[in-house]
C-alpha cells in the first residue's frame, strides 16, 4: 500500500515553481540522490510545492495524490486523473500542481479539478446490499475499502509543452502565486495591466486570491469588449457589470488624482443602459444588505485591494421626457434630479438618425430602405465643413417640403399622408411603401411617451461625449419597454454619437467609452440585417480600437448576432440554463465547463479570456452600492465618503433637503 501523505489546507506556503536551473526532478540539487524524500523549497521561484515525484518514491509535505493513468482514464495533455489517499479531503475547482520529468525535460503543471469521484471495489450495486444483507444496522466484519480519484484539466504547463505528466506524479494544492501563474497573471502583472474581477474560487468555501484579467483583453489593446451570459433575476449580469464598472472607475480616478497630467493613465466614461425596471437609478446609495453584513462582505473586497467600497458618486440620471412638459418621467426617490431626453425632427436630421426610426425587417427591404433614404435627401440640407466635418440642417422656408415652417414631426406626419394620397414629390414610389411609412411614423409618436416631440421644434438629444474621466451616465429605457423600435432607436443614438466623437477630428486620445447594455438579443439579435444591428456589429468588430468598449449581456447568448459574440475578448459565465449550454456558441467549453455553468450560485462567475486554456472559476464581492430602490439607504443612513469610493465628490452623495424629502416616500 503506499504511505499515506499528509494534508494541510490551504495552508501551505508558496514554495516553488517552475524547476529552477540545476534543480533535480525531487526538488533537490543535482547532486542529490533521486530517491531523497526530504522536502525541499526554492522560495526564489514561484509556484508549486518543491519536492516532486520523478520516479514515484518521492513524498512532500501537502501532497494529496499521485497521478493514475489506468485504462480508459490515461492523461492527456489536457486532462489527467489523480487517485487521493483517505486522509486528504479534496474538491472540485480546488486549483492543484504536480510536477513530471519527460525524455529529460522537467515540467510543472497547473490544473482545476473538473471532479471528484468515489469508487468501491464492489461489482455492482447489488453487491453493496449483499454486504450487509440489507440491513442498515449491519456492520461487515471484513470491508473492503473503496477510492476516491479526480479529474483535472490542464489549465497550463511550464515550460509550455503540450504532453501530459507521467503517472506516480505528486499532486499538491495550488498556492495563491500557483493561481497566478495558472491563470497567467505573473505575465499580467510584469506588464501592469492586471485587473481583478473577483476571487479565484478554490472548493466550496476557499479562495486563492484576486483572479485577474488582462485589461489589453478589455479595454482594445489585444481585443475588446467584455459579455456576460446568464439566466434572469439572479444578480448574474448587471450587478457583474457594474461591478466591473466601479472597479475600473476607481482605478481610473485614483489615476485621475495621482497623476493628472499623465496622457496614458486610464480615462473611462461609463454610460450604463436601464433595460429593466428602475433598479439601476439608487447605485449612488448605500446598499442595506451590504451594510448589515459589512463584516462579512468587507474581507473580501479588502482582497481586491479595495479597503472601504462606496456606492457611485455623482451620477448621472437620464429618462424619457413626458409628453405634455419640459420634465423627465417621475422616478419614485429621485425627485428632479433626473434630466430628460427627447428628439425632434430637426434633431433627428442634423445627426443623421432618421433610417434608425425604421431600423427593423421593413428598413432591410430594398424599397423601403430606398424611400427613407430620398426622403432624407429632399429634408436634409448638407455642407462640408473646413476640418472635413459633414454639416447637416433640417431644410426650412421655400426648400422645404412641408407645408408647415419650421418643420415639425405633426408636419412630417401630415406631408407622408398627403403624398400617400396624391403623389407628388415621391411619385416614384409605390403608394404602397409610402403608407406603409406613414403608418410606422404614427404608431412610433403615438407610441412614443415623449421621447419624440410631435410638435416641437427641439427635443432635448441625449450628450454623452466627455473629455476625461467622468462619474456614471446613467439612461433610463425601462419606460419604453412596451416600444421596442425606440428602445432600439435611444440606443443607436448614443453608439452613432460615440463612433463620430471617436473617429472626427476632435476625438481624444486615450479616453474610452465603456456602454453597458443588457438584454443585446434584443438589439443586436441573430440573423438580423437591420441598420441598428449593423450599427452594434460595427462597434463589435471596429470601435474597440477607437475606444468604444461594449459591456453587453444576455440571458441566451445563442440569440445574439454572431459578430457581436465572437468579438468579445472577455466573456463570463453566470448561471445559465442547461438549453442555452448546448447551443454552438458554447462549443468551445469543455463538457465540465458546461455543467459549471449549470449549477453556479449567485455570486459566482467563470471567466474567459482568450488565452485561458479553461475558465477561471471566481466570486464576486457583494455590492456596496444598492441594486433597487428597496435595499436602498437614505444619504444620512449611508457612510458616504465618495472621496474615498469610486468617484469623486461627497456634495453630489448628500444632495440637499430635496433628496432626503424624496428618499422618506421609500425609507423603511
Amino acid at each position: 500500500m503506499p504511505e499515506s501523505l499528509p494534508f494541510l489546507p490551504h495552508t501551505q506556503p508558496a514554495q516553488s515553481g517552475p524547476y529552477p536551473n540545476g534543480e533535480a526532478a525531487n526538488g533537490t540539487s543535482s547532486s542529490n540522490s533521486l530517491s531523497s524524500t526530504t522536502p525541499t523549497s526554492n522560495s526564489s521561484s514561484p509556484g508549486v510545492n518543491s519536492a516532486v515525484a520523478g520516479t514515484g518514491s518521492e513524498s512532500v509535505a501537502g501532497g494529496i495524490g499521485r497521478v493514475g493513468c489506468p485504462a480508459g482514464q490515461e492523461a492527456t495533455s489536457e486532462l489527467f486523473h489523480f487517485w487521493i489517499p483517505s486522509d486528504a479531503l479534496v474538491e472540485k475547482t480546488q486549483l492543484i500542481t504536480c510536477r513530471s520529468e519527460v525524455a529529460g525535460e522537467k515540467l510543472a503543471f497547473y490544473a482545476i479539478i473538473n471532479e471528484v469521484f468515489r469508487s468501491s471495489r464492489k461489482r455492482s450495486m447489488g453487491h453493496e446490499f449483499d454486504e450487509s444483507d440489507g440491513d442498515l444496522n449491519y456492520a461487515p466484519p471484513f470491508q473492503s475499502e473503496g477510492c476516491t480519484w479526480a479529474e483535472a484539466a490542464i489549465l497550463r504547463t511550464e515550460p509550455p509543452f503540450f504532453t501530459p505528466p507521467r503517472e506516480r506524479s505528486q499532486v499538491l494544492l495550488a498556492t495563491a502565486e500557483d493561481a497566478d501563474f495558472a491563470y497567467f497573471a505573473d505575465e499580467v502583472k510584469e506588464k501592469g495591466t492586471h485587473f481583478p474581477v473577483g476571487l479565484v474560487r478554490n472548493g466550496g468555501r476557499q479562495t486563492l486570491g484576486p483572479g485577474y484579467i488582462d485589461l489589453d483583453y478589455l479595454l482594445g489593446t489585444n481585443g475588446g469588449h467584455m459579455n456576460v451570459n446568464g439566466a434572469a433575476g439572479r444578480g448574474t449580469k448587471s450587478s457583474f457589470l457594474l461591478f466591473v464598472n466601479w472597479m475600473l472607475l476607481h482605478k481610473a480616478q485614483r489615476q485621475k488624482r495621482e497623476r493628472p497630467s499623465d496622457e496614458n493613465r486610464l480615462r473611462i466614461v461609463p454610460i450604463i443602459l436601464n433595460v429593466k425596471g428602475k433598479d439601476l437609478f439608487f447605485i449612488d446609495h448605500g446598499s442595506r444588505r451590504y451594510q448589515e453584513k459589512e463584516a462579512q462582505f468587507g474581507p473580501e473586497w479588502e482582497k481586491l485591494g479595495v479597503e472601504e467600497p462606496q456606492p457611485f458618486g455623482d451620477v448621472e440620471f437620464f429618462a424619457p421626457q413626458q409628453k405634455s412638459t419640459p420634465l423627465a418621467i417621475s422616478i419614485l426617490g429621485r425627485g428632479n434630479e433626473v434630466k430628460p431626453y427627447s428628439w425632434s425632427l430637426q434633431d433627428i436630421v442634423e445627426k443623421n438618425l432618421l433610417l434608425y426610426l425604421f431600423a427593423d425587417e421593413d428598413a432591410a427591404q430594398a424599397n423601403f430602405a430606398a424611400l427613407v433614404y430620398d426622403i432624407i435627401d429632399l429634408i436634409t440640407d448638407e455642407r462640408i465643413d473646413n476640418d472635413g466635418t459633414p454639416r447637416r440642417s433640417l431644410r426650412t422656408g421655400n426648400s422645404s417640403p412641408f407645408a408647415t415652417n419650421p418643420p415639425t414631426f405633426k408636419g412630417f406626419l401630415q406631408w407622408l399622408r398627403d403624398e400617400s394620397d396624391s403623389p407628388n414629390m415621391l411619385g416614384r414610389h409605390a403608394v404602397g411603401t409610402v403608407r406603409k411609412l406613414y403608418r410606422r411614423l404614427y404608431k412610433l409618436l403615438h407610441e412614443g411617451k415623449g421621447v419624440l416631440r410631435l410638435e416641437e421644434e427641439r427635443g432635448r438629444p441625449l450628450q454623452v461625449e466627455r473629455g476625461d474621466t467622468c462619474a456614471p451616465i446613467v439612461i433610463d429605457l425601462s419606460e419604453l419597454s412596451g416600444t421596442i423600435d425606440i428602445q432600439r432607436f435611444v440606443v443607436a443614438t448614443i453608439l452613432r454619437q460615440l463612433v463620430e466623437a471617436r473617429t472626427g477630428t476632435g476625438s481624444i486620445a486615450g479616453l474610452r467609452y465603456l456602454v453597458t447594455l443588457d438584454e443585446l438579443n434584443r438589439f443586436a439579435p441573430r440573423g438580423s440585417h437591420d441598420p441598428i444591428t449593423q450599427l452594434i456589429e460595427l462597434v463589435a468588430a471596429e470601435m474597440r480600437s477607437q475606444g468604444i468598449i461594449l459591456l453587453g449581456a444576455q440571458q441566451q447568448a445563442s440569440k445574439v448576432s454572431d459578430r457581436v459574440i465572437e468579438n468579445s475578448a472577455i466573456r463570463v459565465l453566470g448561471k445559465s440554463g442547461s438549453l442555452e449550454m448546448t447551443q454552438p456558441v458554447w462549443r468551445f467549453l469543455s463538457d465540465a465547463a458546461r455543467r459549471k455553468a449549470e449549477t453556479l450560485q449567485v455570486d459566482e462567475k467563470m471567466v474567459i479570456q482568450d488565452n485561458f486554456r479553461e475558465p477561471m472559476h471566481v466570486r464576486v464581492p457583494f455590492p456596496a452600492w444598492a441594486m433597487n430602490r428597496e435595499e436602498a439607504l437614505s444619504p444620512t443612513q449611508s457612510t458616504l465618503n465618495t472621496s474615498n469610493g469610486a468617484n469623486g465628490s461627497n456634495a453630489s452623495a448628500l444632495n440637499g433637503a430635496s433628496r432626503l424629502n424624496d428618499l422618506r416616500q421609500f425609507k423603511d
